[in-house]
């Protein structure tokens, strides 16, 4: 394994570090036993971008303050979000998984901005950059600015010489900035409810929960020359028997290089060591 298949870390490395958080982005990047990272961007009112999952930070969006002041704030996850991830992770048989979703989900870190992630991470290392935002979900005003600073940045770091990819929901912005950007791979968000229309707008790639990954999507992709990424909602252990599973039909077409899978998770190290 790790000759045919790459596994990145989902928000960094999540074993070691806050997730999204710079150290854990990072780390993803001078670590050997890891192929890149994946994680999440989204606007603040002054026009900078700044690495978050969530949407709000102490009650406000994340659009409607400034980096100076996002700056004062320490992120930690949601009280709400600490209560769900105890309660699932309880029936969870695995108890090294649960005591580190537990253990991070606890602690604080500052939000760290896109620009200086790019700037200190390997650009031969993989990167994959979830732009969040629904369509709709900021003000034309918003989104346009969005997007223009998402532009500027990639272009000011070389883009085109980095091993770089962005993926979302919202295809219409994908596609606006890879019209801007049209060397940048764009690839279709999926989770288990399973819209696949950007395989009918030209997408490079697919990023899927592991649940929906199927012989006859596996075909797809592999016919059409797209790359595939699978990843899991804090189940790694489904994941890692799934992708098992459904790679022991594929042995060849994997080694070929016919199937370009990515394996996305929140432990990349623990993930390389699991999956056969």
């Amino acid at each position: 394994m790790g000759d045919f298949m790459d596994i990145i870390g989902h928000r960094g490395n999540q074993d070691k570090y806050v997730e999204n958080s710079y150290d854990a982005i990072i780390d993803c990047s001078k670590n050997n036993q890891i192929d890149g990272t994946e994680f999440d961007i989204r606007p603040t009112r002054d026009g900078n971008i700044v690495v978050i999952h969530n949407s709000k930070i102490d009650g406000n969006r994340i659009i409607d303050l400034s980096l100076e002041e996002l700056n004062c704030i320490k992120f930690q996850t949601t009280k709400i979000d600490q209560f769900v991830q105890k309660i699932y992770n309880l029936k969870k048989d695995d108890k090294y998984f649960r005591d580190r979703y537990k253990k991070r989900g606890s602690e604080s870190i500052q939000v760290p901005t896109l620009e200086k992630v790019l700037k200190d991470y390997d650009s031969k290392k993989h990167m994959l950059i979830e732009l969040k935002g629904l369509d709709g979900e900021y003000s034309n005003k918003e989104q346009d600015v969005f997007e223009k600073s998402l532009i500027e940045l990639l272009k000011k770091y070389d883009y085109k010489n980095r091993n770089i990819a962005l993926e979302g929901y919202n295809l219409k912005a994908l596609f606006r900035i890879k019209n801007e950007l049209p060397d940048l791979k764009v690839v279709s968000l999926v989770n288990k409810k399973g819209n696949f229309d950007g395989l009918d707008m030209g997408v490079d790639g697919l990023s899927v929960e592991h649940l929906i990954i199927t012989n006859d999507l596996l075909e797809r992709v592999m016919r059409e020359r797209l790359k595939l990424y699978s990843w899991d909602d804090k189940t790694p252990n489904k994941h890692y028997f799934h992708i098992n599973s459904i790679l022991e039909n594929y042995r060849c077409e994997v080694y070929d290089g016919d199937l370009d899978l990515t394996v996305i998770n929140d432990f990349p190290e623990e993930a390389r060591k699991r999956i056969k």
